[in-house]
This record gives C-alpha cells, structure tokens and sequence, in this order.
C-alpha cells in the first residue's frame, strides 16, 4: 500500500515553512513528493473553499474528504467509494465531472484553473501510487444501429467470462449527430452471480495506444451484488449519450472490481 511520509510532531519550532515541508516530503520518492505537494499547495485549497462544509465527514455516507489532518483528508479523498477520483482515469474523475450542485444544496461548478489544478493532483497521484490490475474488456467494433433499437440485429453482446466471471453486457448503439448513444445497457450475471463496481465505457480512436474514458464517468457510484442471472440496468434507464466517442471506433468497458458475489 502505498505509505506516506509522516513527520513526527512536524517541528514547530523550525524557523523556516521551507524546512518543514522538506521534513515533511523526507523518505518519499520523487513522484511521491511531487503528488504530495500538489496536494497541499494546489488542491487542498480547493476542496477546503468548496467541499468541507458538506464532505468533511459531518454528513453521513458523503464523508469523502474526512480526516483529522490534511493527509489523511488525501487518502480519504483517494480511496473513498464510490469512486470520486478515478486513478485510471484521472480527466473523468467524478470530482471534476460533478459541475455545479446548488440546486440539491450542493456547491458551485469549478472553475477551469481549479479544474486544471486538481486533475494535476490526480495525474500525481496516479504516477505515485501503485498501479491498480486493470480489469477491461477487449477492445472491439461496436455494431452500429441503422435501423429501430428494437431490432435484435442490433443488439451488441459482450462476453464477460473473460475477466474472471460468468457475465454478459449488452447494449445498442446509435450515430447521434456523430456522437455515441447507447441504449439498453445492461449486465447479467451467469449462474454463480456477480459483484461489480464502476463500470467505465472506454473508446479507442485509430492510432490510440490508451483509452478515452466516457467524460463524465457516469456510472462512477455502481457497486452491485448480482444473483444468479440478476441483471443490472446500467444508469437509471440503461441509456448513455457519450460527446466525443465516435460510434465506428472499437470501445472497451474497464471495471474497478468484477469479481465473485459478496
């Protein structure tokens, strides 16, 4: 797991703020100091000014940036599930998607050098932190409905057995003004069930040695027990209109978790 420098009472009687902070990056590697640091001097701000009042652990189940000190409000923030950072993903990471939230209570959308700023972070993070298995499906043409959603040549199965698990996903898949827009999306689980997490629809433009991520990494909350031949309808209706993913190129679907039912 990866550790974090910890400074043992962090010398308050250094007279210099340069000279704690390097006490406080001792023992990390570069990548781990440079992750560390944007922590604190770009995205802590951030989230003190927008998110503490509601996410500081004071509400119940929305506690993401809980934690008696700055660090461990970090590691809060980095593991917390449903995943709100996505280290595999870091562009569509749910802290950057989430936008503007005032009419439920919430806060305002960030602004774009705040945005900038805490995908650095991410990007940090991720470099710094031991790479998590990436469990995805092979990358693959989707077929392109030119007819009715209800015709069953339209109507797309993947295989899932082959990350671990007896499952299929399927959907259908449409050209919308060049976009893509999935229908019908939908897990099933194979005899045995299913447990699932974070289910991420990918796209591979010609060329792409890595994956577009859907940009608003919708289905980023999806944390599911499957019984046998259970389906799961993915989103609230089972339909994604993905800006930016061109229909006629291979797509993959990336999961956090995909493993035997809990």
């Amino acid at each position: 797991m990866f550790r974090l420098g910890y400074l043992a009472p962090l010398l308050l009687v250094a007279a210099c703020t340069g000279e704690i902070e390097s006490q406080n990056l001792e023992g990390l590697s570069p990548t781990e100091q440079v992750a560390q640091t944007l922590w604190t001097d770009k995205a802590l701000p951030i989230f003190i000014a927008h998110c503490t009042q509601c996410h500081d652990g004071s509400m119940p189940n929305i506690g993401y940036i809980a934690g008696t000190d700055d660090l461990m409000r970090r590691e809060t923030l980095v593991s917390y599930v449903p995943r709100i950072v996505n280290l595999g993903a870091p562009q569509s990471s749910r802290v950057l998607t989430k936008g503007d939230h005032t009419a439920t209570g919430g806060g305002p959308a960030l602004g774009a050098n705040e945005a900038s700023d805490i995908l650095m972070w991410i990007v940090a993070e991720a470099k710094a932190r031991p790479a998590p298995p990436v469990i995805r499906t092979m990358q693959a043409p989707a077929i392109v409905c030119t007819t009715t959603p209800a015709d069953p040549a339209c109507l797309n199965t993947i295989d899932l057995s082959g990350l671990g698990q007896a499952a299929t996903l399927t959907f259908v898949l449409q050209n919308v003004g060049g976009d893509s827009y999935y229908t019908q999306l939908k897990i099933t689980a194979g005899a045995n069930g299913l447990y699932v997490e974070h289910p991420l629809i990918e796209s591979w433009p010609a060329g792409a040695t890595d994956p577009k991520p859907d940009p608003v990494d919708r289905f980023f909350a999806i944390q599911q027990n499957l019984t046998a031949n259970m389906a799961l309808t993915l989103g609230e209706t089972g339909t994604a209109s993905v800006a930016g993913f061109n229909p006629n190129d291979p797509i993959s679907f990336r999961f956090d978790v995909f493993e035997a039912k809990h």
